[in-house]
């Protein structure tokens, strides 16, 4: 990635650091009155994904696209590219996801969220191993409510509620009940900027790692 590309990324973290430090917006979260997130969700605006017999198979020429647990990146910061596709035979349009819309993982040990968005002109639904969150826009900011299901309160609260032995997972209940630290829209967006940019800087910083690494080892190998 150019330099000007990174330059311009950084730039834009530090300015959003100076106007809301993060020991600020601490601050902030400490003092923000916490609410259950059905108190920030539109109506039926948490649902299970879409549920589907026996194994999922991948069908090439499949015009809706699913999102399966595997296709959450290490980090759960992002949706693979190759997602299977199925056929859309009986899958109403109720299903579809939207940009915006919170996918949470209910199932497994990891039970992160992240923010849908679409990058591909085909619907697309979650399967039902993740919970659908809709949150009302005029009063949360979903990358916000993303973020802070992502920390450490919010997981302890999980680890403390969850259910099953073997397999673990998180009930409908306990999603709505989800203790979430709401401050004004505001801050909520400027927390967004400042997470999404942060994840950029990781994302040039490994690439510029991976860049360096192949640099010396291709200088290396020209000594020989």
């Amino acid at each position: 990635m150019h330099h000007k590309h990174y330059a311009k990324i950084y730039l834009a973290i530090l300015t959003l650091r100076l106007y809301l430090h993060p020991k600020h917006y601490a601050y902030i979260l400490m003092k923000s009155k916490l609410i259950d997130l059905k108190h920030i969700i539109i109506k039926d605006g948490l649902s299970s994904g879409y549920s589907i017999r026996g194994k999922i198979s991948n069908n090439p020429n499949g015009e809706v696209r699913i999102v399966q647990l595997k296709d959450f990146n290490d980090d759960y910061t992002a949706i693979d590219d190759k997602c299977f596709r199925i056929s859309a035979e009986k899958i109403r349009s109720k299903y579809y996801l939207k940009n915006g819309d919170i996918l949470f993982t209910g199932k497994g040990a990891n039970n992160f969220a992240l923010v849908y968005e679409c990058q591909a002109n085909i619907p697309t639904i979650a399967s039902s191993a993740l919970f659908v969150i809709k949150v009302d826009k005029e009063i949360a900011n979903p990358n916000y409510v993303s973020w802070y299901i992502n920390q450490n309160k919010v997981q302890n609260y999980f680890k403390t509620n969850e259910t099953g032995t073997y397999v673990t997972s998180i009930n409908k209940k306990t999603v709505e009940e989800i203790p979430v630290a709401l401050p004004p829209l505001q801050v909520q967006n400027k927390i967004a900027q400042i997470t999404h940019l942060h994840l950029k800087e990781k994302q040039l910083n490994t690439e510029i790692t991976d860049l360096k690494n192949k640099l010396i080892t291709n200088q290396l190998l020209n000594l020989l």
